[in-house]
């Protein structure tokens, strides 16, 4: 048993001596060394196919970073490793729609190559990546046509066709996101002063509902055949539309403009009838009383003879907008003066008692005006005896202003005179007496009364103002 234990022991540390002799004899005539592959591109591999990648806009693509990688190998096989001999993946097997951290891996093309990655030997060594679940969808086909076509040309309804059959819609295929966004698949046409028949094949373009390029989008088909019949017409008269307008707004208004939609209307018919038509009327609009814009429709009346073209209204909008006079106008007013701020112990006369004002604004506001009673004041705070000529106060509504040269008022404040002491005398009695008190009579002063009105003035009466300013008139 001894001796069995004793061989084991003997032969296990013979393994020992050997291996370690050839590592040493192995590592001393081939030894391993680090090699960095800087900018490798990154290879997805595991993604399933109703899956795509897409960007933070949420658009497809196939944009990811270059990785750094640093190996371990040695000096016979890092003589004949190239760059094309390696990859680095990112394994997508099993991921679904949304964001992942997806490690990355390190593989050889070759059988024959053992890899050995350094520790930190992969930069990056995950990356960020964003699944978007991939869907279609049917949309409608919408033919824009643009310029115009010469006059006695007409077109018709614009025909779609691939593969020689009529269509309607196609697919749009991409990102669930994208695919969201597109209401129609766009085609632009260019008819201008073309005499025949428009055929193109044109490319489509995927649009959402505000109008603009939806990226990131698969059209199927993504090209079709437009075609635009044109054909000549005869016996055609493009005509305006005159409206038939009656009555006049309220007073103190007026049309400021009339527009009528569409302007133009296209006769058809026979040369004789044509010839004579030069205008097409309107039912008649009623202004009558009118204070704001007003807007209707109106039916045409067409001349006998002729009838509108196939596609033509029989109908047309006519608005017309009203807005107040914003001429200005002039009145003579009537206003009672008052006097106020009157110091305590003070009288006043003041003339004249009423003065005419030239006031300047709309009808409508002096009209208004006039059936009010105006008040000018004459301020005296502060003011001792004395005769003073003072300017008159108004406080007038916005939209009026006082024309003209603004009236003054004469005013004189007088100090009450001073009482009068009565004394009354009496017999002395022989006794000595102290003289009797004094009595004073005290003289009541007289009312201070206003001037003498003037003539009432007539009755106000709007005339037009020529110039921005007018003269004042005032009664002494």
């Amino acid at each position: 048993m001894k001796n069995l234990r004793a061989t084991l022991l003997r032969l296990a540390l013979a393994f020992g001596l050997s291996f370690a002799l050839w590592a040493f004899v192995s590592f001393s005539q081939n030894p391993e060394e680090s090699v960095t592959f800087p900018e490798m591109p990154l290879q997805v591999v595991g993604l399933d196919d109703d899956l795509v990648i897409v960007d933070g806009s949420g658009l497809p693509t196939q944009v990811f970073p270059n990785i750094d990688i640093t190996l371990r190998t040695d000096q016979r096989q890092l003589a004949t490793l190239r760059r094309v001999d390696l990859r680095v993946v990112a394994n997508l097997n099993g991921l679904g729609p949304g964001e992942h951290i997806v490690p990355l891996n390190v593989e050889a093309t070759r059988s024959n190559i053992a890899i050995n990655v350094a520790t930190g030997g992969v930069e990056p060594a995950q990356v960020p990546l964003r699944l978007e679940q991939l869907s279609s969808a049917e949309i409608p086909v919408r033919v824009e046509i643009q310029g115009n076509l010469p006059f006695s040309f007409e077109r018709s309804e614009p025909r779609v066709s691939s593969a020689g059959q009529p269509i309607q819609t196609v697919r749009v295929h991409g990102p669930l996101n994208r695919v969201l966004l597109v209401s129609e698949a766009h085609a632009l046409v260019n008819v201008d002063q073309l005499r025949a028949t428009y055929v193109a094949p044109l490319s489509l373009t995927a649009l959402d509902a505000a109008g603009q390029p939806v990226e990131g989008i698969r059209i199927d088909p993504a090209t079709v055949t437009v075609q635009v019949p044109i054909n000549p017409v005869v016996g055609l008269k493009l005509v305006p539309v005159a409206p038939q307008i009656v009555g006049l707004p309220a007073p103190g208004f007026e049309v400021r403009s009339v527009q009528v939609t569409p302007p133009l209307i296209t006769l058809a018919g026979s040369s004789g009838p044509l010839d004579a038509v030069d205008v097409v009327t309107t039912a008649s609009l009623d202004l009558s009383g009118a204070r704001q814009d007003l807007s209707f429709a109106l039916e045409l009346i067409f001349p006998d003879g002729t009838s509108p073209r196939s596609g033509e209204p029989d109908t047309v909008t006519v608005t017309v907008a009203i807005a107040p006079i914003e001429r200005a106008f002039q009145v003579m007013l009537p206003a009672q003066v008052q006097v106020v701020g009157i110091a305590p112990g003070l009288t006043a006369t003041f003339n004249p008692s009423v003065v005419n004002l030239t006031l300047t604004g709309s009808s409508a506001v002096l009209d208004a005006l006039s059936q009010s009673v105006l008040q000018a004041q004459v301020e005296v705070s502060g003011l001792g005896p004395g005769s003073y000529t003072l300017a008159i106060q108004v406080n007038l509504p916005p939209g009026i202003s006082l024309s003209g040269e603004t009236p003054t008022v004469e005013v004189v404040l007088r100090s009450p005179p001073p009482p009068t002491a009565v004394p009354t005398a009496t017999e002395q009695p022989t006794e000595a007496t102290p003289p009797p008190e004094a009595t004073l009579e005290v003289t009541p002063l007289p009312e201070v009364v206003p001037a003498p009105e003037p003539t009432p003035v007539p009755e106000a009466t709007l005339v037009p103002a020529p110039e921005p300013t007018a003269s004042v008139e005032t009664n002494e």
